[in-house]
């Protein structure tokens, strides 16, 4: 069963093909390819006739170079985000003491 190429029929990725990875109970499977990694039920997926000729948990790119080389079209995988600089943090302003002087925060005795 590893291998077979899939299509969802549910959730948002309905419509999408997809790769099972690895059988995980009589219920579940992990699937990969045009969908994210996830484990899915298979009564969401219908079967088609083809299988890859992948390895039991194969990564994300010898599934997509298997679906790529049987002729099914792939999507992009995502660009990592780029790191955003915040705005730069103001200081604070310290509040002159009554007699003028830039207030410590030392006691005093008296």
């Amino acid at each position: 069963m590893i291998g077979k190429i899939c299509v969802k029929l549910t959730g948002r990725e309905a419509g999408k093909a997809c790769v099972i990875v690895n059988n995980l109970d009589d219920n579940f499977v992990l699937i990969d390819g045009n969908v994210k990694r996830r484990k899915c039920n298979i009564d969401h997926l219908e079967f088609t006739n083809k299988i890859l000729p992948i390895k039991k948990d194969a990564s994300t790119m010898d599934v997509l170079d298997a679906m790529n080389k049987a002729g099914i079209k792939t999507l992009k995988l995502k660009e990592s985000r780029k790191e955003v600089k915040g705005k730069p943090r103001k200081s604070r302003k310290i509040k002159p003491d009554k007699t003028g002087s830039i207030a410590k925060n030392v006691k005093t005795k008296r």
